[in-house]
Formats: structure tokens, sequence, C-alpha cells
């Protein structure tokens, strides 16, 4: 059963997140108006808070989110990792983000 409210979006993008004090660079594996799967070989534990920075076009986005689940066997062979995290995002209304999902104001 598909509980996800919106949209996702596939879409493979750089970003830095920070966890515990330590930063780490992986990609997006999709992305939705209020969320964010990042792939990651060794994934942050679900329940725990995070900061997230993209860089485009010679912009910082930088979004707080909070880790809803972590897998480190997903069966998805276009990811680039085994791996990976589903993010909410805090503030996710952030015009600079919202444009890099496409979403529609």
């Amino acid at each position: 059963m598909e509980k996800r409210r919106e949209e996702r979006i596939k879409k493979r993008i750089p970003v830095r997140f920070y966890f515990e004090g330590q930063g780490f660079l992986s990609f997006t594996g999709d992305l939705s108006r209020r969320g964010v799967f990042i792939q990651a070989p060794n994934p942050c534990p679900a329940g725990k808070g995070i900061n997230i920075e993209f860089e485009t076009r010679g912009e910082k986005i930088q979004l707080a989110g909070y880790i809803i689940w972590s897998k480190t066997d997903l069966d998805q062979p276009w990811l680039l990792f085994p791996g990976g995290m589903g993010v909410q995002l805090l503030n996710y209304q952030k015009q600079e983000y919202q444009t890099l999902v496409g979403a529609q104001q």
C-alpha cells in the first residue's frame, strides 16, 4: 500500500548531508515537494534529524529534515548505492527547493 501523498520525481542530484557533526557526499534518488530520498551506502538511522545541502547553478540550498525510514538492502538497480533514507523536509517551502523540484506554486 502506497503511503506517499506527494508525487516523486526521479532526479539524481549531488547532495551533501550532515549527521551528528559529520558531513557526507551522496546523490538523491528522487524528490517530492516535501521530501527527498538520499542514496547512501551506510544510511543514518530513522527517527533522527539531518541537515541537507544542494548546490545547483552555483546556489546553495540548505534544508533541515527528519529521517522517516532507512534501509541498506534496496532492490533497485538504477541506484548508485544499495541503501538509502527517506527524509521528510522541515523547511520544504523554500522557493529555491520548490524550483528544484519543479513544483507549481
